[in-house]
């Protein structure tokens, strides 16, 4: 592992070190969202498919062939099989299930990747198993947090703009408050409100920065996958659905881990900044024979 030099760093420092912890991190890092991402993309591709795929079917038959009973019939009423009456239920109940999922396994991607990404940082070692076994006690926290960080910045943008920019920034490091140093959801917020104050330009700087490098990983995915379901994939529903998921699934398991990297190491510079960090690790690395200890 390499050694770490607790320094204060700049915007372009920070993306530097962060490329650089991808790259030794590759695969765990990978493998963290990964766990995540893929079966919640399996979900909803099965949800999509459930919403469409029969209507597609359906097309492509040009009639029924299924003598299903009906409202209307004898056995049922009207014009409409018991099927499509509970359609529309199935449908709103699976893309909720996949929305919350979603958010949910997003934060713990986060989470994990904190962890995993802190740890190296602090010269430690921790594996995929490891960094999830830590963060999965802390979900309901992470939960908390992320509605009243919603709440309120929600309520930022209805006063107006800026203040919603504001709040947003104020609470952007939340998440390594309350995987870091163990802190409640309130708390965590306030922690991060302590430590972004008087930094929030170069916050904001690291949010755009990591949000346009997601963007670009994401560019040439949407166009292969744009292009091969408008030449190659318009009469096959459910090949052409799976190649829009995976185009936005892989950017994502691709650049979250370089967004995760960036604000952790943002956290640990604004730390060192105001608190002495590097000074706080070089005494407990002397004091321990050259090993740093626990951080809280």
């Amino acid at each position: 592992m390499e050694q770490q030099q607790f320094e204060p760093m700049s915007v372009g420092r920070i993306f530097d070190k962060a490329f650089t912890i991808y790259r030794h991190n590759f695969v765990r890092f990978l493998t963290i969202v990964a766990l995540i991402q893929v079966p919640i993309a399996l979900i909803g591709l099965l949800s999509t498919n459930f919403m469409y795929g029969g209507v597609s079917a359906g097309a492509d038959a040009g009639e029924q062939t299924v003598a299903a009973p009906r409202i209307g019939d004898p056995e049922m009423g009207s014009g409409t099989t018991v099927a499509d009456s509970l359609r529309p239920a199935a449908i709103i109940l699976m893309m909720s299930v996949s929305a919350v999922l979603a958010l949910v396994g997003n934060m713990l991607c986060q989470a994990a990747l904190a962890k995993s990404v802190s740890e190296y940082y602090l010269d430690r070692e921790i594996t995929v198993g490891q960094a999830y076994r830590f963060v999965l006690p802390k979900l309901l926290t992470l939960i908390g947090a992320s509605l009243l960080v919603g709440l309120v910045v929600g309520f930022g943008f209805l006063l107006l703009v800026v203040p919603g920019v504001i709040f947003s920034l104020w609470f952007y490091l939340t998440t390594p408050c309350i995987v870091v140093e163990g802190r409640r959801a309130a708390e965590g917020m306030s922690r991060s409100r302590a430590l972004v104050s008087g930094n929030l330009g170069k916050t904001f700087l690291v949010g755009l920065l990591a949000m346009l490098i997601a963007w670009v990983v994401a560019i040439p995915f949407g166009v292969v996958s744009g292009l091969c379901t408008k030449f190659f994939l318009r009469d096959n529903f459910m090949l052409a659905t799976t190649v829009r998921h995976l185009a936005n699934v892989i950017p994502q398991i691709l650049a979250m881990p370089i967004g995760a990297s960036a604000f952790i190491l943002l956290y640990y510079d604004l730390r060192i900044r105001k608190e002495g960090f590097d000074l706080e690790m070089l005494t407990q690395s002397m004091s321990s024979g050259g090993e740093a200890g626990d951080v809280v």
